[in-house]
Order: structure tokens, then C-alpha cells, then sequence
């Protein structure tokens, strides 16, 4: 993939240190710390050209063995089966798989020691926590193994978009779970010699912050940014307002929120790229990419399978975002309801001829901006992750009808108490200013939008009055 971009320099394009990444040190690192990486690269690679009718029975063989370990080891999913008067063999085919109740969020949040595998030691799996586009805290257990598999879809998807290992690529992300308090955009060794990433953290986004965004895209031309999508429309029409033309990128990946309509263009007219939309969730990681052809998204087949269940008052050929991970054994995720809604397309072929069956139509990843009385910005997903480890809080949203007020809405868990909204302000402290006022509020619930969507952040005319006050 060529950068469209006439009269701008390209230093990494020449860069020897990358060919060298990817060939030797990327390898030898990835040897030692995911040791089934490469074999899951080679495995994933050839599956995406399998036929359709291979793939489903490679699913099918893997669901098969998931379901046998989830009834053997974890009590959740034995006691749902007995009550359902299923065992694992009665899962015969894709279709069968309804056979099998939902799980929620509230099922993980609820039974989250019952969900663990017995057969999975403590030393070969490890704990991870999601805000998620649904505002609600879950921790979850993920393999090391499973990182390893991760990695590699990541990297398979990320190809598809030009994408190599060994390539700069710019990261405008930004949980502070990730990136710690105040992250510098300049690379560190590591970055330099085996990431090749630059990170542009979003929890604040100011006009000064942009600016220094810029100078260091200068020096180190990535040919790809992987970006919150808004995140990426935000610093699009920065650059625009302030006629910078030589910030350019081959390849613009946008993930957990969908490009809003027309946004597209704004992204490829300003950075001169392609945009190749992504969907996934920090549960499961990479659930579905666009390839070259932008004919929809590929769904990551040979690690998950999703499904778009109909539900009533939905538009036809829409339905709810279900996904089973076939290989994460620590916590199975079975049928597992993200809060998104989508269409999957059964009948178009892309193409590009991989197989990997296309989903159409993501909703319910919209979020929008915290916006600061100094004129700065929080992108909602960088504030994701405020409350995931904490048991006694079911869910949170941020309500904003103007800068210089929040208002964080709860939904109370086991627990909840002074000390909890104490906590909630200590963790909300870093990202606001000191003219910003924050109130806490408890709530029996938080709705969805109609159409579905839920947004973390709700901001100027689209919020509402709080009530049930707390401190």
C-alpha cells in the first residue's frame, strides 16, 4: 500500500530496523514470551482461505471441546446445562447452539468465581477487567495461551489493512489502565526496537496535546494509526482547522466506537489513507475486520463464533451481538451478550476470497467526548476502565450538560457505599479540572438508547435531568 500524499518525506518507509523486526527480533521476542504464536499465525493465515463448509467444521470441533471442559470444570456452565437438560453432545450443529441460555454481563459480575475453570492453574492464565462499550465493570480470566492466539488475529487482521509487524504505527488510544498517568508520545526503547508503535494517549485531549501529536507524526511517519474512531475524526478536523497537510497515513485501523455517517471521508481526505473499520472487545479481542475490500467486516471464524440473534422492535435483519470464544478455556465465554446489535450477511462474498463470513452493521459503539472547561477533551473509552474492578459498582455513565459539570451515574453493587463514591471521585479526580464539578448519583438502572446504543458519555443536549441525588 502507497502513501497517496505527493511531496512528504517517508523516513520509516526506508527503515532498515523494521525489515529487522520483523524478521529477527519480533520472532525471537515472541519465542520466548507466546510460545504458540507462531503456530496460531500459521494456522490462522491458511484458515482464512479455507472452504466454508472446513471452517464450520473446524468450529464446530472446537466448540465441541470448549463445551466438554465448561461442563467438566466450571460450575456455572454445568448447572445452566443441567437445568436446560443438555449435555455437551446434544450441541451438534451452529443451530444447536441456541439451545444454550445468553450470558450476560450481569451472569459474569454476578458469578464470577463460578465461571473459572478448575482445570486451568492460577500460572497459566491471568486476569484482565474491561469498562466496555456498555459502561458495565467486569474482570474476567483470560490463557496465556489465548493472549498468544490473540496476538496473532490481531496481526492477521492488521495485514489486511498494510499493517506489518515491524511497521510504525501510531496508537491514539488511551485507557490510563494501559498507558499509566501521564504517558509521553515519545517512542522508548521498547517502542523503537520491537512495538514500533507511537502512543497518542486520549484520556486529554487539548489543543496543546494535538499539537505535540503532530511533531512527533512528523519525525517518526507511521505509515498506520490504530485509533478509538472518534478519537481519530477529533484530531482529522484539528489538523484541518489548523491547515496541517503533512500529517498522512496509508492506513487508518478505527475501533471500539463505528465511524459516525460521513466520517469516513473526513478521516481519508485529511490523512490522504484508507479507513478499515474494526470491531472487537478487550473480552475477546479481535471479533470482526475490514480487508482490503471494505466489502464488510471479516468475522474472526477460527477463534469465535458470532452470532446475530433477532430480538422484537428490531429492524429486520438486525439482532443482538453474540459471541462464543472457542479457545479461552481459564473463564469460557459462551454465547456471551456484548450489548451491541449488528447484521450478519450469510449470502455476500467479499472479493477477496477468504471465507471468514462477513457481519454487517455494528451499533451500540457510539460514545462521545468529556469535554473540560479549558476547551480539552476525554475521549469516552479512555474512561472505560474507571470502575472495572470494582465489585460494588454494576455500572457507570457520564452525564455532562455543560463543561464545567459531571454527573456520574451508578448502578450500585454488593457493597456499595461512602467509601465507594470516594473512590468513584479519587479515580474521576485526574481527568477533570479544577473548575469541573462532579456529582455523584446512584440509579436502578441505566438505559440504552433507542436505537440499542448505550453511551458512557452523554453530553449537552442529549442528557438528562439527574435524580435519586447522593453525596
Amino acid at each position: 500500500m502507497k502513501n497517496n500524499t505527493k511531496g512528504l518525506t517517508t523516513p520509516i518507509q526506508s527503515d532498515l530496523t523494521g525489515a529487522l523486526v520483523r524478521r529477527v527480533i519480533h520472532p525471537l521476542w515472541a519465542k520466548f514470551t507466546h510460545p504458540a504464536y507462531a503456530r496460531y499465525m500459521q494456522e490462522f493465515e491458511r484458515n482464512q482461505y479455507l472452504h466454508p463448509d472446513d471452517l464450520r467444521k473446524l468450529q464446530m470441533l472446537r466448540l465441541r471441546q470448549q463445551l466438554i471442559d465448561a461442563y467438566r470444570y466450571v460450575p456455572f456452565y454445568r448447572h445452566r446445562m443441567t437445568q436446560a437438560g443438555l449435555t455437551p453432545l446434544d450441541i451438534r450443529t451452529h443451530e444447536d447452539l441456541r439451545l444454550l441460555p445468553v450470558l450476560t454481563k450481569r451472569d459474569i459480575q454476578d458469578h464470577q468465581d463460578l465461571l473459572v475453570s478448575s482445570n486451568v492453574s492460577p500460572s497459566k492464565r491471568k486476569q484482565d477487567q474491561t469498562g466496555g462499550s456498555t459502561g458495565s465493570p467486569l474482570q474476567f480470566y483470560v490463557d496465556l495461551e489465548r493472549f498468544d492466539s490473540r496476538m496473532a488475529s490481531t496481526v492477521r487482521h492488521n495485514a489486511w489493512a498494510g499493517l506489518r509487524i515491524g511497521d510504525w504505527h501510531a496508537q491514539l488510544w488511551g485507557p490510563r489502565y494501559d498507558f499509566g498517568d501521564k504517558p509521553d508520545p515519545t517512542p522508548f526503547w521498547r517502542q523503537k526496537f520491537l512495538y514500533r508503535n507511537i502512543s497518542l494517549h486520549t484520556a486529554d485531549v487539548t489543543e496543546e496535546s494535538m499539537m505535540q501529536y503532530v511533531e512527533v507524526l512528523r519525525k517518526y511517519r507511521p505509515r498506520s494509526m490504530v485509533s478509538y474512531a472518534q478519537s481519530a475524526v477529533r484530531f482529522a478536523e484539528f489538523c484541518k482547522a489548523n491547515n496541517i497537510h503533512d500529517v498522512a497515513f496509508d492506513s487508518m485501523i478505527v475501533s471500539a466506537e463505528m465511524l459516525p455517517p460521513g466520517k469516513r471521508q473526513v478521516l481519508e481526505e485529511t490523512f490522504h489513507g484508507k479507513v478499515f473499520n474494526r470491531y472487537g472487545c478487550r473480552e475477546v479481542g479481535v471479533i470482526a475486520s475490514e480487508c482490503e475490500f471494505h466489502s464488510g467486516l471479516h468475522v474472526n471464524a477460527d477463534a469465535l463464533i458470532v452470532e446475530v440473534e433477532a430480538a422484537p422492535n428490531l429492524p429486520s435483519g438486525m439482532g443482538r451481538v453474540l459471541v462464543t470464544d472457542l479457545l479461552n478455556r481459564s473463564m469460557p465465554l459462551i454465547r456471551y451478550e456484548i450489548g451491541d446489535l449488528a447484521s450478519l450477511d450469510t449470502e455476500m462474498r467479499c472479493p477477496c476470497g477468504r471465507s471468514l463470513p462477513l457481519i454487517g452493521n455494528i451499533q451500540g459503539r457510539t460514545s462521545n467526548f468529556l469535554r473540560l472547561p479549558s476547551g480539552g477533551m476525554i475521549a469516552g473509552p479512555s474512561l472505560a476502565l474507571l470502575a472495572a474492578d470494582m465489585r460494588d459498582v454494576r455500572q457507570v455513565q457520564c452525564i455532562q450538560p455543560d463543561p464545567a459539570h459531571v454527573t456520574l451515574k451508578v448502578v450500585a453493587g454488593n457493597g456499595y457505599n461512602q467509601r465507594t463514591e470516594e473512590e468513584l471521585r479519587r479515580r474521576m479526580q485526574p481527568y477533570l479540572e479544577k473548575e469541573s464539578n462532579l456529582t455523584i448519583v446512584t440509579a436502578d438502572s441505566i438505559p440504552s438508547e433507542p436505537s440499542g446504543k448505550y453511551r458512557f458519555v452523554k453530553t449537552g443536549e442529549d442528557t438528562e435531568t439527574p435524580t435519586a441525588m447522593s453525596r
